[in-house]
């Protein structure tokens, strides 16, 4: 009985020897990403083993994200930092763990989550691959226009397709994933990252006067101007190289509330007469007692309307 006593106990040392052996693989291996969790049960030492893989992930992509630069307007660097969460529930997957082990000494059960790089590569480079594959296809037809507004144009949309679709926040999850496989995607990176000094070198050669058809204390000609400048486009009174014309309705009522504008505009950007940019839109009525009021309003909205529209088009 002594003897078998002894054999079991040896036998169960082994195990335990064995399963905390079987996880140092795991944490050891650069195949793999690994997290040990503990708890009182089986089930939250495996839920703690997840929230530090997630924790993990969390704390390498705030990382990168600090060393990330952007340009300032006096052509200065800056240090970026985006706060970045990993959904445990969304963004990790092909999670496996080791059987759990119980710490007699510690009275907690013992769990190892890890992650199998290149298993998990193979699930997570499809979802990468069409958003990289559409800011490409934005950033080559920028880069192809001859044209400087057109191509400031092209890059500014480039820019807001990275942005809509996350796309630097899942190369940046994909570089801790497998940073291996994800250096193909280190160009798709450096042209996100370069867009907006490339916009700037455009448009510091460039230039453009504004001529607005009707003005209320030259609210929408500072806003328009404003716009280019922000960007690094000079505004000239004339032999500019590109010409913003900008025409109001101001569809004015005279009613027995007061005085009401519906006020409408449109934009058109030329160069040499060949149209380069143009947009139209409509606002609603707006109106006060007083008529200089109502007017003020009109054309504020009017003025705030097209920066959001030039906005939309020129921001980086």
């Amino acid at each position: 009985m002594k003897r078998i006593t002894t054999s079991l106990l040896m036998l169960a040392a082994f195990l335990i020897s064995g399963l905390s052996a079987f996880a140092e693989d795991f944490l050891n291996n650069s195949s793999y990403i690994a997290q040990t969790g503990y708890g009182v049960t089986k089930e939250s030492a495996e839920n703690a083993a997840l929230a530090a893989i997630s924790k993990f992930f969390q704390m390498n992509i705030e990382v990168k994200a600090e060393e990330q630069t952007t340009v300032t307007n006096a052509g200065a660097n800056s240090t970026m930092t985006e706060e970045v969460f990993v959904n445990s529930q969304t963004e990790l997957f092909a999670v496996h763990y080791t059987k759990p082990r119980f710490d007699k000494k510690q009275k907690q059960y013992e769990v190892t989550a890890y992650i199998d790089r290149e298993e998990a590569w193979r699930i997570y480079e499809p979802k990468i691959e069409d958003s990289v594959q559409s800011f490409e296809q934005f950033y080559s037809n920028a880069i192809s226009q001859s044209d400087n507004l057109s191509k400031i144009i092209g890059l500014s949309r480039a820019s807001k397709e990275a942005k809509q679709s996350e796309l630097i926040k899942k190369l940046d999850f994909a570089m801790i994933l497998n940073p291996d496989r994800a250096e193909k995607y280190g160009g798709s990176r450096n042209k996100i990252s370069d867009i907006e000094a490339a916009i700037r070198k455009i448009a510091k050669s460039s230039s453009v006067s504004v001529k607005v058809s009707s003005d209320y204390e030259d609210r929408v000609s500072k806003s328009v101007k404003e716009i280019f400048s922000k960007i690094g486009i000079k505004t000239l009174n004339e032999n500019a190289e590109y010409l913003c014309s900008v025409e109001i309705s101001e569809n004015k009522q005279t009613l027995p509330a007061g005085t009401f504008f519906t006020p409408s505009f449109a934009i058109q950007i030329e160069k040499t007469d060949e149209v380069i940019y143009s947009i139209s839109r409509q606002l609603k009525k707006i109106g006060a007692k007083n008529e200089a009021v109502a007017k003020q309003r009109a054309f504020s909205a009017v003025a705030e309307e097209i920066q959001k529209s030039l906005q939309s088009e020129l921001a980086f």
